[in-house]
This record gives structure tokens, C-alpha cells and sequence, in this order.
């Protein structure tokens, strides 16, 4: 049988994100979330992050530095 596809989602905890991450999840692919630190501390976020861990889903975090340069 062949192996499934790694599914990376970039705003899985956005409106449209968290279908997609609860349906790829649920296909039995191995999916993989990236999210803000500071995700956690919005509570929908964190109730829903904590759902989709219980479905096996594994989440990459990253800070919020943003770097702006400017463009003439």
C-alpha cells in the first residue's frame, strides 16, 4: 500500500484552515500545522488546537517577527 501524503497547512486555525486540516487529518494523511506563539493564548485557538492534537495532528510554531523593507 502506498504511503499517504504529508499535508502541510499554513493558517490551520483560520475559517477555511480548520477544514482542511480536520478532512486531511480524518483522510489519514500525516498533517502538520503551522501556527503563531501567540495562537495559544486566544482561546477558540487553543480549544481547537487541542482537537485537532487529539486527531494526531502535529503542530509547528513559530514567532511573529515581522520584517518590513522598504520598497522605492
Amino acid at each position: 500500500m502506498a504511503q499517504k501524503s504529508k499535508v502541510l497547512v499554513v493558517g490551520g486555525t483560520g475559517y477555511i484552515g480548520k477544514f482542511i486540516v480536520n478532512a486531511s487529518a480524518k483522510a489519514g494523511h500525516p498533517t502538520f500545522v503551522l501556527v503563531r506563539e501567540n495562537s495559544l493564548s486566544h482561546p477558540h485557538k487553543s480549544n481547537l488546537i487541542q482537537s485537532f492534537k487529539s486527531s494526531g495532528v502535529t503542530f509547528l510554531y513559530v514567532s511573529t517577527i515581522i520584517i518590513f523593507k522598504q520598497v522605492k
